[in-house]
């Protein structure tokens, strides 16, 4: 390895510049770890772990990437995630606790708290989101992807209905804040 002093300067930067996006990348990954524990939680509850995984990995690779990419994108992670919270906890929390149907072969409850555990999301976010004109929207858009992504995790448990009843939620949850919030300036 050549010293430093012996370097052409267009290296250095380069070493520099790879130095410094390891390092974040690095920081970015660590403060996504701990998703894994609620996408092993997912993976129990939910009866196809195929799609359980899949949307776990791609809430943890969404953490990961906004929060690497910084400035606008990571402003949203937060935000995504605690607006996400109510509906990825919700229906694990429901299952774990062993609520039998007594409909058959068919439970409507499980897309009714998916639906509400969204609308409750959908408040959240448009509650602490970054306005949608920030940023040219990227904040907002980062956290609603979030959220969505983390609201999958959980209402998988009762498949793709279950989180198509939590973006519903998440809308109708969201919208009349958000037009409120533009109607006032």
């Amino acid at each position: 390895m050549a010293p430093l002093d012996a370097l052409p300067d267009a290296m250095l930067l380069a070493r520099a510049r790879r130095a410094y996006e390891m390092g974040r990348i690095s920081a970015a990954m660590l403060r996504s770890v701990w998703l894994v524990p609620v996408l092993g939680l997912s993976l129990l509850c939910c009866s196809d772990p195929t799609w359980s995984l899949a949307s776990g990995m791609g809430l943890i690779a969404a953490v990961t990437c906004c929060l690497w990419w910084g400035q606008a994108w990571g402003r949203g992670v937060w935000p995504g995630l605690i607006a996400g919270l109510v509906p990825m906890i919700a229906p694990l929390v429901m299952q774990m606790g062993g609520h039998c149907c007594s409909m058959g072969d068919r439970c409507y409850l499980y897309p009714g708290v998916c639906i509400l555990a969204g609308v409750a999301g959908g408040v959240a976010l448009a509650l602490i989101a970054p306005r949608p004109r920030e940023g040219h929207g990227v904040p907002f858009f980062a956290a609603s992807l979030i959220a969505g992504l983390a609201g999958a995790v959980g209402c998988l448990v009762y498949g793709l209905i279950g989180v198509a009843g939590m973006v519903l939620g998440l809308l109708a949850g969201a919208a009349p804040i958000l037009v409120t919030r533009r109607t006032r300036g």
